[in-house]
């Protein structure tokens, strides 16, 4: 069962639209991903080697300030953090890339799944093939919950509690 909007409202900090599946999100900050180098991750050491040397995750990464009200964003990858959000334990739930996105061209990357007890201030990555200029309100994401009745456990993983 999709839970409404209403409810999935009820556990993240902001969102932009309540929807009848679901609520749309806007980024809270937008980060540039490395150009160069390779990725590189290994159990809890994830980062990109850059000239010979590993360089951690949010060392790599080189935050985006937006130009009065719009994201100026130049072609590449980017690490785009939505607000927190707390999944309840028998829900599980799921970011979407907005259709308006994907008709532009702006590619998200799907592994957006939260499984139950997960807390943070989630990331998702988006690859922009062409410069961009989104306003800073645009919702990027849809956020959907479907109940769980066979849940056996909570989230304990890498990124529980995520902070930016």
């Amino acid at each position: 069962m999709i839970l409404p909007g209403e409810e999935v409202a009820k556990h993240i900090k902001e969102y932009v639209k309540i929807n009848p599946n679901g609520v749309d999100v806007a980024p809270k900050k937008i980060f540039r991903l490395p150009d160069e180098g390779e990725i590189f991750f290994e159990g809890k050491k994830r980062g990109f080697v850059i000239n010979g040397n590993f360089v951690p995750l949010m060392e790599a990464l080189k935050e985006v300030t937006p130009d009065g009200d719009f994201w100026i964003l130049e072609p590449g990858r980017y690490y785009v953090v939505f607000p927190e959000v707390e999944i309840p334990l028998d829900v599980v739930g799921f970011a979407y890339p907005r259709s308006t996105l994907n008709r532009l061209g702006i590619i998200k990357s799907q592994t957006a799944v939260f499984d139950p007890g997960y807390k943070g201030e989630w990331n998702q990555t988006f690859w922009i093939p062409i410069k961009a200029r989104i306003h800073v309100k645009e919702a990027w994401v849809h956020l959907v919950f479907v109940k769980n009745t066979g849940v056996s456990g909570r989230y304990e993983g890498f990124w529980q509690g995520e902070r930016y």
